[in-house]
């Protein structure tokens, strides 16, 4: 393959990686007016959300967190799950029950992915990764739990992503179910910790709480950033698909 070849592939995937950026986006925004609209029609943005919590609450936790632990395999993002049930079920479950069951729900999402990408979806997945142009991560032996770290780590990779990667080069379960809940785990307990607080109106609790997520956002940055400097060969580099050369020979 000639470095024109080359160079017209990885534009070719910086494309379909914009493309996929762009949907997300507009998904996004739609989300976003669609809520506009509701709060709109319900009397605004206060009304909407005491319609929301009792719809949630009436509901009950189970089917909240079945939906925290199923939707997100799907591509569904998993921070409106995070930031709505600290102020919903805070003051119903405690805090503490409450972060358990969210943990729990990313513990099930998890392994319902690595199932899903090293099973029935596998081919799928690998066919999309290809086509975003992300080269599956390689596996030596003893270094499972460094790469689930590296990949959990990873920006720009949704959380649905990174799990289908993992499942599919059927990284270690140990590993990956430990990294994968601890690690999200983090953020979860802070954030419903910091809602559960403002609901209650414990100002300085709920500070302390954000101050926390901040802390842990800013080590993250940090590792990634360390990442960047030592060049580790990522798990996400472009890769562009391999063509034939012509046989120039004559018959």
């Amino acid at each position: 393959m000639s470095a024109r070849d080359i160079g017209a592939d990885t534009e070719a995937v910086e494309r379909r990686r914009l493309r996929f950026r762009r949907l997300s986006l507009v998904l996004v925004l739609a989300a976003m007016a669609v809520a506009a609209v509701l709060a709109a029609r319900s009397g605004g943005p206060k009304a909407l959300w005491i319609a929301l919590e009792g719809t949630l609450r009436e509901a009950g936790p189970f089917v909240f967190f079945a939906a925290m632990a199923v939707l997100p395999a799907a591509g569904f993002p998993l921070m409106p799950f995070t930031l709505i049930a600290g102020p919903v079920f805070g003051p119903q479950l405690g805090v503490g029950p409450t972060i358990l069951c969210a943990v729990a729900a990313v513990a099930t999402n998890v392994a319902l992915s690595y199932w899903l990408a090293a099973g029935v979806l596998r081919t799928w997945v690998l066919r999309l990764a290809a086509w975003l142009g992300y080269r599956l991560p390689a596996m030596p032996a003893g270094t499972a739990w460094q790469l689930v770290t590296v990949v959990r780590l990873a920006p720009g990779l949704p959380f649905w992503m990174q799990s289908y990667l993992l499942g599919v080069i059927r990284a270690p379960f140990v590993a990956y179910l430990t990294l994968s809940t601890l690690i999200p785990a983090l953020y979860i307990a802070m954030t419903i910790a910091g809602g559960d607080a403002l609901m209650r109106g414990r100002g300085r609790t709920a500070l302390l709480a954000f101050a926390g997520l901040g802390f842990v956002a800013a080590v993250v940055h940090l590792l990634r950033k360390r990442r960047g400097a030592v060049r580790a060969p990522g798990p996400v580099a472009v890769v562009p698909p391999q063509r034939s050369c012509p046989d120039n020979r004559r018959a």
